[in-house]
């Protein structure tokens, strides 16, 4: 019975619970980085605001300093949520208040903004992100409309170094905390490539052992009708036909009782390997079941055609094998029917073969018949 609590698709609890503390390790390890990051920032910045005597900074940069303090502690008290909306909240008074002191809407510090929408997409979530967005909207408005009416005056001299020391360290910050959180981002791609490989992998795999025999590795049956459609549709079009080769091993049920099945297994491997080496690159072999193998001939436009890759089966198999110590000598009985002259129809062409291996072994099996339409009445 399956377990109702999770699918087959899907990886067991105890896996789910792993990967689920992984990424929220990884998280609070990147937002951790990101307010040690921002912090050293705010206080290498300090010194200059200082000496430049600009008081409506330095209250910024305490205030700052202190939350990010703070954020570190919930952090480390297990509130994640609260310390990156606490950091972000930061990010945006200090980017804020950067450009107020700047030129505006022309200020450097205008590159604070999307990194912070990048940290409140990854680390809160879509909901903070628009927030986010919508607030940083609403200050550069509010920031155009101050300007025009005279309330603020920017104070950014393109020709003074010192401001290059001021957006050099928040362009640092910020390419550092974009870096981690990118380097997460293309880590998670290519675990997802991993997995996606993986999941490939085994739908082929899967896909091989449902139309393969796991005994010999030869197609199964369910694959003998697509292998008949196939070889018949190229063989129309070269205007010949299709041959149908029931195969049956003569003697097996005998040789596997006295010998084991696992001798009866390696007999059984030996033939497949044997037959498909006699045949065509454009024939197919198929194990049926049991001892029972069917062969498709493709291109066949009389008897002889079949003959001549059946006599050279024949003297390929009869050849003594030593499996496990014991030497035998197989023989097989086969049957045979061809498309169009008995029909176009797989599974009457296939009852056919069948009909025609019976009459081979009532023959004296080690041989092989064509279908006679006597044989099924």
């Amino acid at each position: 019975m399956q377990n109702p609590s999770f699918s087959m698709n899907e990886p067991p609890p105890h896996k789910q619970l792993r990967h689920t503390d992984s990424v929220q390790r990884i998280r609070q390890k990147r937002l951790e980085q990101a307010i040690l990051v921002v912090l050293i920032a705010l206080v290498a910045l300090t010194p200059f605001n200082l000496a430049e005597s600009k008081i409506t900074v330095v209250p910024t940069l305490l205030f700052s300093i202190l939350s990010l303090i703070t954020a570190l502690m919930l952090l480390r008290k297990g509130y994640a949520q609260s310390a990156a909306t606490l950091t972000l909240i930061v990010m945006f008074v200090c980017t804020a208040q950067a450009m107020w002191g700047g030129v505006g809407l022309r200020s450097s510090a205008l590159i604070g903004f999307p990194v912070a929408l990048l940290f409140a997409m990854i680390m809160l979530g879509q909901r903070a992100f628009y927030l986010a967005l919508a607030a940083m909207l609403g200050y550069m408005a509010i920031l155009l409309w101050a300007t025009n009416n005279g309330w603020r005056t920017g104070l950014e001299d393109s020709t003074d170094y010192r401001w290059l020391v001021d957006y050099g360290i928040i362009l640092s910050a910020a390419s550092f905390i974009i870096r981690v959180l990118a380097a997460d981002l293309l880590a998670l791609l290519d675990a997802l490539h991993v997995q996606m490989d993986a999941a490939t992998r085994s739908r082929l795999q899967a896909e091989h052992l449902a139309n393969h025999d796991n005994l010999t590795g030869l197609p199964n049956r369910r694959m003998a009708e697509h292998y008949f459609n196939e070889l018949w549709t190229l063989s129309q079009q070269e205007h010949a036909g299709v041959g149908l080769v029931f195969v049956d091993v003569d003697n097996f049920k005998t040789f596997n009782d006295s010998h084991g099945h696992d001798l009866g297994d390696e007999l059984l491997r030996h033939l497949g390997n044997t037959i498909s080496g006699q045949l065509r690159k454009s024939d197919r072999l198929v194990r049926i079941a049991g001892d029972e193998f069917l062969i498709l001939l493709s291109g066949i436009s009389k008897g002889k055609d079949v003959e001549l890759i059946l006599d050279k089966v024949r003297s390929a198999v009869a050849r003594p094998v030593t499996i496990h110590s014991e030497t035998v000598i197989p023989a097989l009985s086969m049957g045979i029917s061809l498309a169009p002259e008995h029909g176009e129809n797989f599974r009457e062409l296939v009852t056919m073969a069948d009909h025609a291996m019976y009459q081979a072994k009532a023959a004296g099996r080690n041989q092989y018949q064509f279908f006679r339409p006597k044989q099924l009445k």
